[in-house]
């Protein structure tokens, strides 16, 4: 469920959200909880952000503690 820090860079036009679904089921479920972030060319956005082609996509899980 907590998939390792990872940076991916766009090969085709889609949403933020189109993007994250592509990556697979684990990844979106995380997504959709909001236990990683994902931010693009270091910004965080919203899911119906437009991603082009090159843009940098990363992800890493949020640490928490008590």
């Amino acid at each position: 469920m907590f998939p390792s820090p990872q940076k991916i860079i766009v090969a085709k036009s889609s949403t933020l959200h189109e993007f994250v679904e592509g990556l697979g089921a684990d990844i979106l479920y995380a997504y959709e909880r909001r236990v990683i972030v994902v931010m693009v060319n270091g910004e965080h956005l919203w899911p119906s952000a437009q991603l082009r082609p090159g843009d940098v996509v990363a992800i890493f899980p949020i640490i928490t503690g008590g």
